[in-house]
């Protein structure tokens, strides 16, 4: 089937015409989702191969891949007349804690358990403390008081690497508290309605539900081209990413009727495990492998196996479609 004359690739066309496709972003999804399991470097020429069908021109990639590899996120060499380029441990680092989150699959059932963050008003000025609540924002927590923030599931590895994303770690203590009768706790649903915009992030939920849920009705197999299916791959991660990051993930019993959070996270899990199989021909084609500095070494086989089970458990495994 051509690519360009199928119903779904005119459905692509219009989602991703709704969507902010800023090209670092794109980048990262990449980044995130395909080269993570696969090792840490990546051949420009092959990442503009990759990218030219999400709709990234190959003008603006270079100009995004210079401005990352300028911020230190990402390092370049030459292998003979071309580029290759690095994820450094800097950008794992600033990478890692939202791509852990994404992929995670929601608890099947609250414990009740609150991870806290408490910052030491004596030594950040306003202005960091502002910086901080917007990063720690993105990542699903609140902000119950001027210096502390609650996140009700978040695992507390993760969020020592979002603290040192802040860059004031050394400012912020962890804790981990847990709630007593939850049931019949008013004042806690209370807090939970003050403390996060759960009528926005429900908003934001329904317009990409929107967007990406007729593609359930769709036969992708027969109609995907491996370069479309991988094309959708990217934007499905990047649309629904910036409000699957901001959602606490609370428990039902703390949430609005009829939560779309719910429904977008099976129909994400839906299509991506569609996706996966269909769009993985298209990346063995173009994605090279580049030996030098893989993050595979030295341990090759246990660190592949590890990453490899991280893969098939993304946003619960493909058995759960």
């Amino acid at each position: 089937m051509n690519r360009q004359t199928s119903h779904t690739y005119s459905q692509f066309e219009m989602i991703r015409s709704r969507l902010d496709l800023s090209s670092r972003a794109v980048v990262i999804t990449f980044l995130c989702d395909v080269l993570r399991p696969r090792g840490e470097s990546v051949f420009l020429a092959d990442l503009i191969s990759l990218l030219a069908p999400v709709g990234v021109s190959e003008r603006v990639l270079r100009t995004a891949v210079f401005r990352m590899s300028r911020d230190g996120w990402l390092d370049t060499q030459r292998v003979g007349r071309q580029a290759v380029y690095r994820v450094t441990s800097e950008g794992w680092r600033l990478i890692e804690p939202g791509c852990r989150q994404f992929y995670a699959a929601p608890a099947a059932e609250w414990d009740g358990q609150w991870t806290l963050i408490m910052f030491d008003n004596h030594v950040i000025t306003t202005e960091q403390k502002r910086v901080a609540a917007r990063m720690l924002a993105w990542r699903g927590f609140g902000a119950v008081s001027g210096n502390v923030f609650a996140h009700p599931g978040i695992d507390i590895a993760l969020t020592r690497q979002i603290l040192a994303e802040t860059g004031l770690a050394s400012a912020a203590i962890s804790l981990r508290a847990e709630t007593q009768d939850i049931a019949e706790s008013a004042s806690l649903r209370d807090m939970v309605a003050s403390t996060w915009d759960l009528q926005s992030l429900q908003q934001e939920y329904l317009q990409k539900l929107a967007l990406f849920e007729p593609l359930l009705s769709v036969d992708l197999a027969a109609e995907c081209t491996p370069d479309l299916a991988f094309a959708l791959r990217m934007v499905l991660m990047h649309g629904f990413k910036q409000v699957v990051l901001r959602d606490p993930g609370l428990p039902a019993r703390l949430l609005p009727a009829n939560w779309a959070g719910h429904r977008a996270r099976d129909v994400i899990r839906q299509l991506y495990w569609q996706l996966v199989p269909l769009s993985e021909p298209f990346v063995v084609q173009h994605l090279r492998p580049y030996p030098g500095g893989n993050i595979l070494a030295p341990d090759l086989k246990s660190r592949k196996a590890e990453l490899a089970t991280w893969f098939f458990n993304r946003l619960g495994g493909p058995a759960a479609v």
